[in-house]
């Protein structure tokens, strides 16, 4: 017989209906408990054990007084601007968007977009309004600063946050891995035969990352990198995408004095202003972006595939919800999604074996 046999295959050696199996494995007074005792008893004589995740969820179903037949799963965004009604950093967080949209749709849940401009909401209209839409469970997208923090009622709600930062309380978080990501690119361009290889990082991103970006460099560099290849990490004070003048000033001069054959950003705008001033990739530098995106074209990066990490985020939502476990949790844990290296036309192609 198999590990999990059927309620039919129960019911066939008990002698009963499949609806009396069911009701005999979830204990109800509607059996006598003779009877109810023989059709556990045959289960387990076939091996059968009940599904814990199941068994959690139909509870959660049977005791809600609102009886809803489909929970409602939201996906909380504050990257949006009130008086202008504008999404930022929509690049990104609308593939973080995607992704949870597309999951929490396949699997048969209803999906709810939440927007905030936290300089217009506080935290109690916040949680009014979460409460009227009659949520379940949130999946809450990165805050536009790692030094924020949003720690709401989470008690009626399975909830899971994307990103390193504890930022939301002690709920589950899930991001992607940038410390194998960054070890990741620096052997392929030690492989490409890359010697001075430069990291142009910045305080909001490593915040964010748990400082595993820099921390992934400097052991690589240490490691494998002689000293007198080894090029200073350049850590900025704003995100690559808030550069201006002063910020492009202090990159080229970095340029200048340690002379990297290679270099490593987040984003695009630190390669598209180093061939603004007549430099040329990869002739003069290699170049990868570790927040690869499509819109970056030919440009070699590093793919952290963010619907992904939104689609394993619901996993995670949705695990606790059948297992009926909401609000904070008193060991939370984190996980970590390995992306993928995109070739590109900025850095040297591989050697044919």
């Amino acid at each position: 017989m198999s590990d999990h046999p059927t309620f039919e295959q129960i019911a066939k050696r008990a002698g009963v209906a499949k609806s009396t199996v069911s009701l005999a494995l979830r204990n109800s007074p509607k059996l006598l408990e003779k009877t109810r005792l023989r059709i556990q008893d045959v289960a387990r004589q076939l091996g059968y054990k009940p599904n814990p995740l199941v068994s959690a969820q139909m509870a959660y179903i049977r005791s809600s007084k609102t009886k809803k037949s489909v929970s409602t799963i939201g996906f909380v965004n504050t990257w949006y601007e009130e008086a202008n009604h504008q999404r930022l950093k929509w690049e990104v967080m609308g593939r973080f968007h995607q992704g949870v949209k597309e999951r929490v749709e396949q699997l048969g849940f209803h999906f709810e977009h939440l927007e905030f401009d936290m300089s217009v909401y506080s935290k109690r209209r916040m949680e009014e309004i979460i409460k009227a839409r009659n949520i379940d469970a949130l999946v809450l997208s990165p805050l536009r600063r790692a030094t924020t923090e949003l720690v709401l009622n989470w008690d009626p709600y399975a909830v899971v946050s994307i990103g390193y930062f504890a930022t939301f309380g002690n709920i589950h978080r899930v991001f992607y891995d940038s410390f194998s990501a960054t070890e990741a690119v620096l052997k392929i361009a030690k492989s490409r035969g890359y010697k001075r290889i430069g990291f142009i990082t910045n305080a909001e991103a490593e915040q964010r990352a748990g400082r595993l970006w820099s921390s992934a460099f400097l052991e690589f560099q240490s490691r494998c990198i002689p000293k007198s290849g080894q090029v200073p990490l350049l850590r900025m004070n704003l995100p690559e995408a808030e550069y201006s003048k002063p910020e492009f000033t202090q990159i080229e001069n970095w340029y200048r004095e340690h002379k990297p054959d290679l270099i490593i950003s987040f984003l695009d705008r630190t390669l598209r202003h180093l061939r603004s001033i007549g430099l040329r990739s990869p002739e003069d530098f290699g170049y990868i972006s570790m927040i690869w995106s499509e819109y970056m074209g030919d440009i070699a990066g590093y793919n952290q595939d963010f619907e992904r990490v939104g689609k394993v985020a619901v996993d995670i939502v949705v695990d606790r919800l059948f297992q009926n476990k909401r609000g904070e949790s008193a060991h939370p844990s984190s996980t970590s999604l390995i992306g993928e290296f995109v070739e590109g036309r900025t850095l040297r192609p591989a050697h044919k074996s």
